[in-house]
């Protein structure tokens, strides 16, 4: 600061200070949000939905849920995960999570999501714990029934030996 007649100079120096707000100049726009509870969370659903979805597209590996799903939920979200469905068709998008309450405590919800030109789906069970928390019991895809078999995603390594043994 420069000295003068009140004592020092209150000019900010230059690159000091905040930056100053400049506009957005890439054409991208946010993703539309998913739809809120009254109280601004994301409901059980969304939230498993979302964590599903990176899971799938191979984006966050299979042990993000670990903690968060049943024994049975997670082996079929491994078997499931070595395939990474929606890994390799394009950037998957999670349109729409939808969900009913057979009973309390119990929750079973569905999402769509669009993989590049076609639209897959996934439903899940929830389950409440005593203490609160939500837990996945029951995982399927839609490619998941035995007719169907995706390809392996090109870059996923295998799971399992040749043998059929797990590594």
């Amino acid at each position: 600061m420069r000295a003068s007649t009140s004592g020092f100079d209150r000019r900010p120096r230059p690159g000091a200070g905040p930056a100053p707000r400049t506009r957005r100049t890439d054409s991208r726009r946010p993703g539309v949000p998913l739809p809120r509870t009254s109280g601004g969370a994301r409901t059980p659903q969304h939230w498993f939905a979302e964590r599903l979805l990176l899971i799938l597209s191979g984006r966050r590996p299979v042990h993000l849920l670990m903690g968060h799903t049943t024994a049975e939920a997670y082996e079929a979200l491994i078997h499931a995960a070595d395939r990474a469905p929606f890994a390799f068709s394009g950037t998957p998008v999670l349109r729409r999570v939808g969900a009913t309450q057979p009973a309390p405590g119990a929750v079973e919800a569905f999402a769509r999501v669009t993989v590049g030109e076609r639209t897959r789906a996934i439903a899940f069970r929830l389950e409440q714990s005593p203490d609160g928390s939500w837990r996945c019991a029951a995982l399927e895809l839609d490619t998941m029934n035995p007719g169907h078999q995706d390809p392996p995603h090109p870059t996923a390594p295998p799971r399992h030996r040749p043998d059929g043994r797990r590594r």
